[in-house]
């Protein structure tokens, strides 16, 4: 059974800076495919939760790559059925927090 995908804010922010910057300097088609890509992924992990590597520090944290230049940051909340997205980030920037 598929989990219910939900967004902090912090991530939702995360996902708009990374699809500003695509814009900026990239063509529609890349941030397209980057688009079509990342829901992809989130399909995939709605199937498969602990697809990415669990942190040691905190349990149901998972943390990891979407591709090559995206780290997601997620919480597996069992009893709600959640994927709870903390946060989405390039993995050029530094880690706020």
């Amino acid at each position: 059974m598929a989990l219910e995908i939900v967004w902090t804010k912090r991530a939702e922010a995360g996902y708009a800076k990374i699809i500003d910057y695509l814009e900026t300097h990239f063509t529609k088609e890349e941030v397209q495919r980057f688009i079509r890509q990342s829901h992809e992924f989130f399909k995939l992990l709605s199937q498969y939760p602990e697809i990415l590597e669990a942190t040691r520090k905190q349990k149901n944290v998972h943390r990891g790559p979407i591709n090559k230049y995206t780290i997601l940051t997620y919480r597996i909340k069992p009893r709600k059925k959640q994927i709870e997205l903390i946060n989405i980030r390039s993995s050029r920037q530094k880690p706020v927090g």
